[in-house]
């Protein structure tokens, strides 16, 4: 009897199928060990409380102003002619750009938003609505049409767009990418705030924490590709009230930043939008610098935020100022890191004179589950109210896989 022998063919068949088995074995450890490493290693003792932004150096304070003076100019026309500015109307945003209206459009997680808060009525934002909306609605803020319309993405001007549109309005904004883990009213850290305890809250803005890491080293921002160490999230947002004095700033950074690199950049190329100018310009960067801005121009010196930045500084010396040595009486991340509930500050804490608004900071649980950093909790979290699908498909790395498995 004749034994069977595998052909060479079947035998080199079964050899490439255990090295490829092999190398996908490998490759999910090294993965998981980078990944590891990443959420482990590359800590400083030295944690960083404040950044300062390329873009606040030299602002253009006379085109400030004025930005400033003419969204004001609309909120005063408003509570005149309308009625005077109290609580938002509940409704939900989101923003598709670049497309046609329909439900098909939408997605899952999308439809699921609307369905999950029935009682909150919905608004898709088309191109259409938008063009309208900055064109006609906003036609006297200086520039502002130029500007949204020299954005090369659509990812810019939809940023611009949630800013104006909640400063204006009023409501709660969240990308099409988010999935309700449960109904906005029935999130527990909304629950726990002032919020919907009363029917007129001192509070004008709503905002989660997305990156909590102070002591991240410079190997590990580099890994990350973060451009600073903490930041409040933009991809969903909340205005209890409309005509929010810190969306008001927010909004005129975005603009200001954006004239600047439109004057700076190159006269027959055009400007050019990186990861860093985006995050800085219309993303998260600029949306937390303009909100700690606000909060150190408008509290007391002796309010317990300015109290727990300075006190977070000592020995770090970030708050000295380098032209007299002095101490800067500031807001800084502090009083926002490691939260394990929300803080608030009322409206009427703001010093005489200024306007704050009211702000609310949720803990990262709250709508920045689903991370790897920051002591995140996962998707099914008991404290998760929304989950970030994070597509981030702008984002130069989202193409490549050697960069997925380090960062």
């Amino acid at each position: 009897m004749r034994r069977f022998r595998p052909s060479t063919s079947n035998r080199r068949k079964s050899l490439v199928v255990v090295v490829a088995l092999s190398l996908l074995i490998l490759l999910l450890i090294l993965r998981q060990s980078l990944h590891n490493h990443h959420a482990h290693s590359h800590v400083d003792d030295r944690p960083r409380f404040l950044y300062r932004s390329t873009f606040r150096e030299n602002p253009d304070t006379i085109y400030e102003q004025k930005l400033s003076d003419a969204l004001c100019d609309l909120e005063n026309q408003h509570t005149t002619l309308h009625r005077p500015s109290g609580p938002a109307e509940e409704i939900i945003w989101q923003i598709i750009l670049g497309k046609e209206p329909s439900a098909e459009q939408r997605g899952a997680d999308s439809l699921q938003f609307e369905e999950k808060n029935p009682d909150w009525k919905y608004k898709l934002v088309t191109t259409e609505w938008a063009e309208e909306f900055v064109t006609i609605t906003l036609a006297s803020i200086p520039g502002l049409s130029t500007l949204y319309h020299a954005y090369p993405h659509h990812v810019l001007r939809a940023d611009l767009l949630r800013y104006l549109i909640l400063w204006y309005y009023g409501g709660y904004y969240a990308d099409t990418d988010i999935f309700p883990a449960r109904s906005i009213k029935s999130c527990p850290s909304l629950q726990d705030s002032s919020i919907f305890k009363t029917d007129n809250p001192d509070i004008s803005l709503v905002v989660g924490v997305e990156i909590d890491e102070p002591h991240a080293s410079a190997q590990k921002m580099h890994d990350w590709h973060w451009v600073r160490s903490y930041g409040f999230i933009q991809y969903t947002i909340f205005a209890p009230r409309r005509f929010s004095p810190l969306l008001r700033e927010v909004i005129v950074r975005v603009l200001s930043h954006t004239k600047r690199h439109l004057d700076e950049s190159n006269i027959f190329l055009g400007a050019k939008y990186n990861e860093l100018t985006t995050l800085e310009i219309t993303g998260p960067g600029v949306f937390t610098d303009a909100i700690l801005d606000v909060l150190s121009d408008t509290l007391p010196a002796s309010h317990p935020f300015v109290a727990e930045s300075v006190k977070a500084d000592t020995g770090l010396g970030e708050l000295i100022s380098p032209s007299t040595g002095g101490l800067t009486q500031r807001v800084t991340w502090a009083p926002f890191s490691k939260l394990s509930g929300p803080r608030c500050v009322q409206g009427s804490d703001a010093k005489k004179g200024a306007e704050l608004g009211g702000l609310c900071v949720l803990p990262i649980n709250a709508w920045g589950n689903g991370q790897r950093h920051s002591g995140a909790e996962n998707f099914l979290s008991a404290h998760a109210c929304v989950n970030h699908r994070f597509g981030g498909t702008w984002k130069p790395w989202k193409q490549s896989w050697k960069k997925y498995l380090v960062g």
